[in-house]
């Protein structure tokens, strides 16, 4: 009785870990391109502006990252060769 306590923690356990390791390397893998994204544009960011995203996203768990996607990337500037759809 106790020995099948014990393989159903186990089990659990197993379980548990092959859920929350692929979350947190694509956790890492984006936070990873964020700061990438980030870096691209430091000399159009003011100084507090590069630190208080590089914390925010470095910090915070998904909200850092996620919030940055949507409110701190800076718009893509087109190229005379791309067409407009103006």
């Amino acid at each position: 009785m106790l020995n099948l306590k014990i393989v159903k923690i186990i089990m659990l356990d197993w379980v548990i870990w092959a859920i929350i390791i692929p979350v947190a390397v694509v956790d890492l893998a984006i936070k990873g391109y964020a700061i990438y994204d980030l870096i691209k544009t430091f000399d159009k960011r003011s100084d507090a502006n590069k630190i208080g995203w590089i914390l925010a996203i470095a910090i915070v768990n998904m909200f850092g990252w996620i919030s940055y996607f949507l409110f701190g990337r800076l718009p893509v500037e087109k190229s005379e060769d791309e067409e407009s759809w103006d």
